[in-house]
């Protein structure tokens, strides 16, 4: 599954695609690509939160971002605390200065487990 969505009315604005598929079976793969702002994270988190709901594990990959806007480290925080209630294992892929720096100024950095890469994420699942 793919969608993507635009932040403008033209599409012109920032936009954020999001690709849902199966690394290994119960364990889905969300990656994500783009600007994740306030205006573009809804979809990504509506399917998040059910991809969740029904597996217990989860990698999302969010190492293809060009943009993390701090307004939605609320709702990232939230699925992870959600997760973590759950007893799901979230593991999320981050591969440059976007993301942890983001996190970590929000204060919340040690609330996720962070990987290079998909496989390193795979590896900790064992």
């Amino acid at each position: 599954m793919e969608r993507r969505t635009d932040d403008s009315a033209a599409g012109a604005g920032p936009f954020l695609e999001v690709r849902l598929s199966q690394l290994r079976a119960a364990v889905p793969l969300l990656q994500v690509d783009g600007h994740l702002a306030p205006a573009t994270a809804a979809e990504l988190f509506e399917i998040l939160d059910g991809t969740l709901a029904q597996h217990p594990w989860g990698v999302l990959d969010l190492s293809a971002l060009s943009a993390l806007h701090d307004g939605v480290v609320p709702d990232l925080v939230g699925i992870a605390r959600r997760a973590g209630d759950a007893d799901i294992g979230l593991y999320l892929v981050v591969a440059d200065g976007i993301v942890a720096p983001t996190l970590h100024d929000a204060g919340v950095l040690e609330l996720f487990e962070l990987h290079p890469d998909v496989h390193s994420a795979l590896r900790a699942m064992s």
